[in-house]
């Protein structure tokens, strides 16, 4: 589900990810735990295994619809051009969740040499979403919740928000993933 295969990532990009899958897995890592840190990563790709997850998904678009679908179990896709009138999210929340990664980037780095390839995952002080109805700038705002902002990092109240454990969506996404498997 999070994609971590090296024709996304390259090999080492790969290895990163799964290494620190991996080591959760052993460390008996708490799932909440877990999706802070891949929500919250930065670094090198190749030392910061969550990292990649920025690599795979490139843009704050494809960044809010893999976050809802992988740990909400809500598809939002749609809401990216239309509010649907039998759809629960409008425009406004798909582009309010976005505005969390708008401020999420990649860099080049030549920790690994030249021709290493390597990228590191940064937050930018600048960037923001806005809507394609009203060309206003959205804030971030969580599914079905607030406007809240950070003033380091966006994501920081995102992953709050999502590993909350009064967050029923992901707790009821976490526990049908389980039963599924």
């Amino acid at each position: 589900l999070l994609r971590n295969n090296s024709t996304d990532l390259g090999e080492q990009g790969m290895w990163a990810m799964h290494n620190w899958i991996r080591q959760s897995l052993l460390a008996n890592k708490s799932f909440d735990k877990f999706v802070r840190e891949l929500i919250t990563a930065q670094g090198s790709i190749y030392t910061t295994g969550p990292a990649n997850y920025y690599r795979v998904h490139k843009d704050s678009s494809m960044l809010a619809e893999a976050t809802a679908q992988l740990f909400l179990g809500v598809r939002i896709e749609c809401a990216k051009c239309h509010h649907h009138p039998f759809e629960k999210y409008s425009q406004d929340d798909y582009y309010g969740l976005a505005a969390f990664f708008a401020r999420t980037g990649t860099k080049n780095s030549e920790e690994f040499g030249l021709f290493g390839r390597e990228q590191a995952v940064i937050v930018r002080d600048t960037g923001d979403v806005r809507s394609p109805r009203t060309n206003q700038v959205l804030q971030p705002r969580p599914l079905d919740g607030k406007t809240v902002d950070h003033p380091f990092d966006r994501r920081i109240p995102l992953a709050d928000w999502l590993t909350d454990k009064h967050n029923e969506q992901f707790a009821k996404s976490v526990a049908n993933r389980y039963v599924g498997y």
